[in-house]
């Protein structure tokens, strides 16, 4: 008894059979969602649930501590950014991929621990403050960006690199990549010496409104939309082929360091380095709050929660920071997080509705997309009747019943969906989802095809095989008459709708067959509107050539392999005689290339193509627009909301006429158009002197002014 004591006091006690297999279980399962997360950015559960296996194994292997090599099993949850400063402990999170470079951080990039309470968040404090030996601390609270931790290395005021968090220690090299997703300023803007070497840590996430806009596209493409902005994200920095990423605008916000040499230019304070990042050209968090002690900073935390519905970015809490450099240091680090930081986690919005169906949309591809039919709630302040099920393994996955009580969030605080189901109120006769055996637009067969993105053992998706399928047709036709083909303007999906029902559209090409009294005799258009529409059909015909090659929905062709393929098929007989080998020196990748080569050798597709190539369409050089180079050497940044045009929209205005468009207010900056509700960034670009023009001057510099 007494050799049992003393092995217990000293936390040696053996660990019983069934902690053995719990602690087996639980690497097993972190290691899972490792796997989902960092790699392969799909999660299957949320974070709170993630830090609670965690949780639990630490717990065991503290009450263990000779059990068993931890094989990388560390304390930390999923997606917390890094921070500054501390020394190698446990492996966090493993983000580290093939196919990259592998780069080690001069200091490691930590995770953050998590408070999911006001109680935790106050214990936090508690330990800081009793280590400090002082009650008044000066904090800084900023919203917690939910996105990928990168670091930027500065060589003398020159990017070297940019890397991933990796394991903590070691990361991927993912330069390009962010050079031509966030174009981070390549020098410093330093107007003294430059540090030999700096490590800017900071977070790449998608934008609320660019996520909402990349849907929209895949939406009128038929295609099934992206989950979440945090996912998307992950998945641009890490692609390997640079056209997955065309038309993508992701963004750049920098708030810690890591390495610096001399080590005497590290910054005072954290709002000391936010000035720094500032002048140099870099974003920064926005709406930090600063202040001391623990009243006000409840007051602040709660302030920025409240404040979440109308930030412009993915954010699931804010994170709490000792202000000075120098408190910073005293609290240290633990085995792999600061003890100076903590992420506070705000659970999102979640309802309990009724599952009353499942209905299908077929995109241009003949893909089916499954949408969840729900009885109305209300969350988050607005009304959801549906949520997206993105495909049948997710509708396999939650063991989803028609007539299921099911919990509904908004995925990255945009698109309802469905997040677990209530199996005790689940009627006992509830029949096992089965798959549609037709086609719901035009009752063609439909057939089941390998997830390839799913990986091994998920249920594949299902298409319909019938090239005539009306529904498929649609999709084409929107797609092909949308700004990501020829961008035919006034044509919208209830017109197209009716000219494939009609029987007017069967076809890309015959579009270019339409008269006046074919639109005339659609409801709801009148002359003036047939009369415009014609007039913007027959100027599709002049699109640019990488424009149309968009527009035909190839397979696996977007706007940035459009472009390579207009280089190697410039014209419509070079399109129609290329083979595989030509697809293939065009940079397709050799799934892509096959799956074009055989797209293209379709005898329909063959008599189509020739047919538009009939109409002239891609053929007309164009002439140079009277507004070409009005925005010369101009950097842009567009804010608040535009009347006339979408945010997209603009941009490419403003490309074509030669300005460069950022997202956020840089040290380059020279000019920022104003439209309504124009907020923080309107009242910091007046602040620093930077020219504002409103959207009507913006029309009229465009030469577009009505």
């Amino acid at each position: 008894m007494i050799v049992t004591l003393v092995l217990f006091l000293s936390g040696a006690l053996a660990a019983s059979p069934t902690d053995h297999a719990r602690i087996l279980e639980l690497r097993r399962e972190i290691a899972h969602h490792d796997e989902l997360y960092y790699r392969k950015n799909a999660p299957e559960i949320s974070d709170a649930a993630y830090d609670a296996l965690k949780a639990e194994l630490r717990r065991l292997e503290q009450a263990y501590p000779d059990f068993g090599d931890r094989g990388g099993g560390g304390t930390e949850g999923m997606g917390d950014g890094g921070a500054a400063g501390g020394v190698a402990g446990e492996k966090i999170g493993d983000d580290r991929a093939e196919g990259f470079a592998k780069r080690r951080h001069g200091a490691p990039m930590l995770s953050l621990d998590k408070a999911y309470s006001d109680a935790e968040l106050s214990a936090f404090y508690a330990r800081a403050s009793g280590t400090l030996g002082r009650d008044e601390i000066a904090w800084r609270v900023e919203p917690k960006f939910d996105g990928i931790a990168v670091s930027l290395v500065y060589e003398h005021g020159r990017l070297a690199r940019a890397v991933t968090r990796g394991d903590g220690e070691e990361g991927d090299d993912i330069t390009a990549n962010v050079r031509a997703l966030c174009a981070p300023p390549e020098v410093l803007a330093i107007e003294h010496e430059a540090p030999a070497l700096i490590e800017i840590r900071g977070e790449i996430y998608l934008g609320l409104e660019e996520f909402a806009r990349l849907n929209r596209e895949r939406e009128a493409a038929g295609e099934p939309v992206f989950a979440h902005p945090r996912n998307l994200a992950a998945g641009s920095v890490k692609a390997l082929d640079p056209a997955t990423n065309a038309g993508r605008r992701l963004s750049l916000v920098c708030y810690a360091w890591g390495a610096v040499e001399p080590a005497s230019a590290r910054p005072a304070s954290l709002g000391d380095f936010a000035g720094m990042l500032r002048a140099w050209g870099l974003s920064v968090v926005e709406g930090a709050r600063t202040g001391e002690g623990w009243t006000e900073l409840r007051t602040a935390v709660d302030a920025l929660r409240d404040e979440r519905a109308r930030l412009g970015f993915p954010t699931d809490g804010v994170v709490v920071k000792l202000e000075l450099t120098a408190d910073q240091e005293r609290l240290g680090t633990g085995p792999a997080t600061p003890r100076w930081a903590i992420a506070r986690k705000f659970p999102a919005e979640r309802a309990a509705t009724r599952l009353v169906g499942i209905t299908w949309q077929a995109g241009r591809t003949g893909v089916l997309t499954p949408v969840a039919e729900l009885e109305p709630i209300t969350l988050d302040g607005s009304r959801v009747a549906r949520a997206t099920l993105h495909n049948p393994a997710e509708i396999v996955a939650l063991d989803l019943r028609i007539g299921d009580t099911v919990w509904v969030e908004k995925a990255g605080e945009i698109i309802p969906a469905i997040v677990g189901v209530d199996r005790s109120r689940r009627a006992a006769n509830a029949a096992p989802w089965m798959p549609p055996e037709v086609c719901p637009a035009c009752g063609g067969q439909v057939a089941a095809e390998a997830d390839e993105a799913g990986g091994g053992g998920r249920v594949g998706l299902l298409r319909c095989v019938n090239d005539a399928c009306p529904a498929v047709l649609a999709r084409r036709v929107e797609w092909f008459a949308s700004k990501n083909g020829v961008d035919i303007t006034g044509l919208g999906p209830a017109t197209i709708a009716a000219l494939v029902e009609s029987g007017k559209v069967r076809g890309l090409a015959e579009l270019y067959r339409l008269e006046r009294a074919d639109l005339l005799a659609l409801p709801g258009i009148g002359e003036r509107s047939a009369d415009k529409l014609l007039a913007s059909i027959a100027a599709s015909r002049s699109a640019p050539w990488p424009a149309v090659l968009g527009g035909l929905g190839l397979p696996g062709v977007g706007a940035g392999r459009a472009e390579a393929l207009a280089k190697a098929a410039p014209d419509w007989a070079a399109l129609l005689s290329a083979d595989r080998a030509a697809l293939a020196a065009a940079g397709l990748d050799e799934g892509v290339a096959d799956a074009v080569a055989e797209h293209l050798a379709k005898p329909a597709v063959r008599v189509e193509l020739a047919a538009l190539a009939k109409f002239g369409v891609g053929t007309a050089k164009g002439e140079a627009t009277a507004n070409a180079g009005a925005f010369a050497g101009e950097t842009v940044v567009l804010t608040g909301r535009l009347q006339r045009w979408t945010r997209t929209e603009a941009t490419r205005r403003l490309e074509a006429a030669g300005a460069r468009v950022d997202s956020n207010l840089t040290k380059r900056t020279t000019l920022v158009v104003a439209g309504e509700d124009a907020g923080a960034k309107l009242a910091s670009a007046r602040e620093r002197g930077i020219t504002v023009i409103d959207e009507a001057a913006l029309t009229e510099r465009l030469g577009e002014a009505e």
